[in-house]
């Protein structure tokens, strides 16, 4: 059993209402999907959901599992997490902490954090604007270690 197993049925029932509000059924194929994005520890993309629900020999288009990680996201169940221009990524938001995202732009490692400041200074910042806050992503592009470290030993390869 997974550590998520209790939060499983509150949030199939959650997405079953939201798509009995937008005058949708719960599919089959949307609960494979789910269940799927239920298993993820951490950020996916929706490529990965398709090679394992396909691994695990379920046929689900990869329209539906676009169609279905939409409409997960109206229902505040994930996130999409923006790191990259070329693509989507997504992680599983419901009952979970705001966590940061440090990305390696040589090796396209991404590293989650949770930082306690980073929530009280958005919803400071929100404040002094009259904002409410829902949500907020915070994302750092830079070089990891591995990349420097790396970098550093061709360079010196290619002076000897």
């Amino acid at each position: 059993m997974s550590n998520n197993e209790p939060m499983i049925q509150p949030l199939c029932s959650i997405f079953r209402r939201f798509l009995k509000r937008e005058g949708l059924k719960f599919t089959p194929e949307r609960a494979i999907i789910l269940d799927a994005v239920l298993s993820k520890e951490g950020i996916f993309e929706a490529e990965q959901l398709l090679d394992e629900i396909r691994i695990s020999r379920h046929r689900v288009s990869k329209a539906t599992i676009y169609r279905t990680l939409k409409h997960l996201i109206e229902a505040k169940i994930i996130t999409e997490v923006l790191l990259d221009s070329k693509q989507s990524h997504y992680q599983l938001s419901f009952g979970r902490e705001a966590k940061g995202h440090l990305v390696c732009l040589e090796t396209n490692r991404i590293v989650e954090f949770a930082n306690p400041e980073i929530k009280a200074l958005s919803e400071r910042i929100s404040r002094e604007h009259g904002f409410d806050p829902v949500s907020y992503r915070f994302v750092i592009y830079g070089v990891s270690p591995e990349a420097n470290q790396k970098d550093m030993a061709e360079h010196a390869e290619a002076d000897e």
